[in-house]
């Protein structure tokens, strides 16, 4: 089993053959794991419009929106501040005997399109939802007109290493 704070499982089975929108909401006490998987102080809420369109060859497209609003701290300022992430959604999902194997001696070449596994004829949206989070948020985050502005020199020129020579020539 997957060690992801958020599961929703959909059997391919029971979609209809034009597919299915799922708008996905988890509740607080999963938001509060999403918030320390994803490493931000907290997650408002999270809402995503998913869409599962069987394919053939008992494949699955799915399509959609994750967006959600999280509160992270500033590498600026260090102040915390809420901020919006919005991703969108475009995964093919093929069952696991489809999926062909990772050349070996390759692991450092990701193929982008490769799609994802159909695993016992369900897809978890809630690990595309958590996914797609992870992906948004900022792993630098700072607020908005924020810039960081680094230390002006000392107008002697002197580095900081001569400062840290001239104490241990004291000692």
């Amino acid at each position: 089993m997957s060690d992801l704070p958020f599961s929703h499982f959909v059997r391919l089975a029971d979609l209809p053959p034009e597919g299915r929108t799922f708008r996905i909401e988890p509740d607080a006490r999963t938001l509060e794991a999403l918030a320390r998987h994803v490493d931000v102080v907290q997650i408002h809420a999270v809402c995503a419009q998913l869409k599962v369109q069987p394919t053939s060859g008992d494949g699955a497209h799915v399509t959609g929106e994750v967006a959600a609003t999280v509160r992270q701290v500033s590498v600026v300022s260090l102040e915390a501040f809420d901020c919006d992430v919005t991703e969108f959604v475009d995964v093919q999902f093929v069952p696991e005997s489809q999926i062909p194997a990772e050349p070996k001696g390759e692991e450092d070449e990701v193929e982008v399109n490769q799609p994802d596994p159909i695993v016992d004829g369900r897809i978890d949206l809630g690990a595309l939802v958590t996914e797609f989070l992870t992906l948004g948020v900022d792993p630098y985050p700072r607020r908005a007109g924020e810039v960081f502005d680094a230390p002006l020199d000392d107008e002697s020129g002197a580095s900081p290493f001569a400062a840290l020579g001239r104490l241990k020539d004291k000692t």
